[in-house]
């Protein structure tokens, strides 16, 4: 058989790669309203890796098909296979991947989010919603324990007791307070979704991704550390992104009045 090229062979995912390097990675089982079965945890897994590997991938774009961006896990389907792990893996291991990939990833959330759905979209570095999503903490209304990462994801988002308000009800978040909680960064017409979060995947892939890469670790190890640590990992970043080629051209750029054009190197 041979071998499988660049994001060929998913079943329960539609990926596609434009030529700015925006990967766009659909979840598509809209007769279930993207629920994730075995097969989908084992491509988004898939995916996720291979998208951080993709060396001409440059940012992500995750939303979903029909009706729904993921509503959860698909507790009717047959195939229940649990998240891959590796030997003495936690269960949601992928969680941390999908959270520190090191591109930025932006979640177009369309209609509902809830469980795992509202999960995968709070691993995104950023989320856009449409006026008819809905954000959906429903875990503890079925007496599960709230996973995919959503323990730290949200709290670090929204603080400490909104995070356990909105977990302890499990009902709708308002996407007027997701907004001002900094949930979400905006809302807009859901015709205009994936208008807007292209626009932006654009923007940033035309960037310095490299540099983009080493500020979100920055960021993401900064945020439970002491500022002398904070300083630390920034003069680490700063030193690594002086011998990229990008850090060489925003300066020719610089000093020759022109538009940088950035390589992600």
């Amino acid at each position: 058989m041979p071998a499988m090229g660049r994001y060929e062979g998913y079943e329960t995912l539609d990926i596609r790669a434009d030529d700015r390097g925006v990967v766009q990675m659909t979840f598509n089982r809209p007769e279930r309203l993207n629920a994730f079965n075995g097969a989908m945890r084992y491509e988004i897994r898939r995916f996720i890796n291979e998208f951080a590997e993709d060396g001409d991938g440059r940012a992500m774009v995750m939303t979903g098909t029909g009706r729904a961006f993921c509503s959860g896990a698909d507790l009717a389907d047959a195939d229940q296979r649990p998240w891959p792990t590796g030997a003495a893996e936690p269960l949601f291991t992928w969680c941390v991947e999908l959270l520190e990939v090191p591109k930025p990833t932006i979640a177009a959330v369309n209609g509902v989010a809830a469980g795992g759905g509202l999960g995968l979209a709070l691993l995104c570095d950023i989320r856009i919603c449409a006026t008819d999503s809905r954000l959906l903490p429903i875990w503890l209304k079925r007496a599960i324990h709230p996973d995919d990462l959503v323990t730290w994801t949200l709290p670090q988002l929204v603080g400490y007791g909104r995070a356990l308000r909105w977990l302890y009800l499990a009902e709708d978040i308002p996407l007027d307070e997701a907004v001002t909680s900094g949930l979400v960064t905006e809302v807009v017409a859901p015709e205009q979704l994936l208008p807007a979060a292209h626009e932006l995947a654009g923007r940033l892939a035309a960037g310095p991704t490299a540099h983009i890469a080493l500020a979100k670790q920055a960021v993401l190890r900064n945020l439970l550390r002491e500022p002398t640590d904070a300083a630390m990992i920034e003069n680490w970043g700063i030193d690594r992104g002086r011998a990229t080629e990008d850090f060489k051209e925003g300066v020719r750029a610089f000093r020759e009045k022109r538009t940088p054009q950035f390589k992600g190197r």
